[in-house]
């Protein structure tokens, strides 16, 4: 692993989020309405790009254009195990259903089933893809994965990134969106449970990669299949709870990533040969 190479990597990646996201933050000081929102999103947005702009970036400096191609072409790796497409579809599904599930039986009732929901699933993809799963992952799994595998195992390859993940986020939690922390006081709870959901999707989606030659291409669409969070979708008196249900869900994670742990699932060679 080329040590300079990723903390060029992280520097370039925190300076270009946390500054547009701290300029965003600026513009509601005065007061959460529509024209400081409008203003927040540019800048909140932008920022959301730092992970694959730094990526690209870092890239080039080091290995010149066929670095890049190299960065880029991971995202058109889509010839993988069907089982895999099925795992990025009901995965959040069955996260969400188990927070749906606590949620009934600790909390409160979930209200009515919308069978009518199929139908607004297309446009919530849609304007999800374009937030995180664009904007971070051909750094995270594309750039940093890789290169942290040069000299880790997967899991603790996978455990970094979540660990920085979790750090990357931190401006957002002052925001009223971006984040399971943001728009509310923040405590300790949620906060603990945000950090052990980074952990066990970093450790899921670099599940994911390695079994699909490195693709890009599945940890994009694996985390946009769970912020999109479609099972919620089908109750919709839950919205006004949706972070409490997203939350509650790591129950499920937590569970899928004990199992990939204690079966070894990670445990393959550093040099996956995708590269």
């Amino acid at each position: 692993m080329n040590n300079k190479k990723t903390y060029i990597f992280l520097l370039i990646t925190i300076i270009w989020s946390w500054t547009f996201w701290v300029i965003g933050l600026n513009y509601l000081t005065d007061g959460i309405n529509q024209e400081s929102i409008g203003k927040f999103l540019i800048f909140f947005f932008t920022g959301l790009y730092g992970p694959t702009i730094s990526g690209i970036v870092t890239a080039l400096i080091f290995d010149g254009l066929k670095g890049v191609l190299n960065l880029f072409k991971k995202v058109f790796i889509w010839n993988i195990p069907f089982k895999y497409y099925l795992y990025i579809i009901f995965l959040p599904i069955f996260f969400i259903l188990i927070g749906i599930g606590i949620y009934k039986t600790f909390i409160g009732d979930i209200g009515s089933f919308d069978i009518t929901a199929f139908l607004s699933i297309p446009a919530i993809l849609w304007a999800g893809i374009y937030a995180g799963p664009l904007g971070e992952e051909l750094g995270w799994r594309g750039f940093l994965l890789p290169e942290l595998q040069k000299k880790h195992t997967n899991l603790k390859s996978a455990v970094i990134i979540g660990v920085i993940w979790f750090i990357w986020h931190i401006p957002l939690w002052w925001a009223p969106f971006g984040t399971l922390v943001s728009g509310e006081s923040i405590s300790f709870l949620p906060v603990i449970t945000y950090f052990i959901m980074l952990m066990c999707l970093s450790i899921i989606i670099t599940w994911l990669v390695i079994n699909s030659k490195g693709s890009v291409l599945v940890a994009i669409l694996f985390h946009l299949s769970i912020n999109a969070g479609i099972a919620l979708l089908f109750f919709p008196e839950l919205n006004m709870d949706f972070k409490k249900i997203h939350l509650l869900s790591s129950i499920g994670m937590i569970l899928f990533t004990g199992i990939l742990i204690a079966k070894n699932k990670l445990k393959i060679s550093t040099n996956n040969g995708y590269k």
